[in-house]
């Protein structure tokens, strides 16, 4: 009875283990695959003052990655980009700040440039506000592309 019970102890740690080993290991992978920011590290700012206007530098983006448990020497993989984009009047800030995968598909970085200029030119038209195009994208960009370019499949 004693060694049926170490047994079982011994396979529900093993277990236990197991688990514990693969969240560790995925949490780094989750954060680079993600098509979306999270929204507790950016949430998104527009720019309201001069100092939100400065650019990007290296340090930011090195710390963009630090907040995304991305090591640096990945970089070619991603462009840090706004959530808001600076055309729209997002601000340089890190909180408006991440990392967006260059490869990921169907929707990555190209995508949601291909979106920031489609918002553009409904702003130009006076077909919507700068405020609403702020408001669209920083709340979900990729359901943004869909209303206005429609689904984007993989071929």
């Amino acid at each position: 009875m004693a060694q049926s019970h170490h047994t079982v102890l011994s396979l529900k740690n093993r277990i236990m283990f197991a688990a514990l080993l693969a969240l560790i290991l995925a949490a780094p992978a989750r954060a680079e695959d993600d098509l979306l920011p999270d929204r507790k590290l950016t949430p998104g700012k527009v720019a309201r003052r001069d100092e939100d206007r400065h650019g990007v530098t290296e340090e930011m983006e090195r710390n963009v990655f630090g907040r995304y448990h991305i090591p640096w020497r990945r970089r070619p993989e991603f462009k840090v980009d706004h959530l808001i984009p600076a055309e729209l009047g997002g601000a340089d800030t890190i909180d408006n700040l991440w990392p967006q995968s260059l490869s990921t598909l169907p929707y990555n970085a190209q995508r949601k440039d291909l979106l920031t200029q489609r918002l553009l030119a409904r702003i130009a038209a006076g077909e919507m506000t700068i405020t609403q195009a702020q408001k669209e994208i920083s709340e979900d960009w990729i359901s943004c592309f869909v209303d206005h370019f429609g689904m984007v499949y993989l071929r």
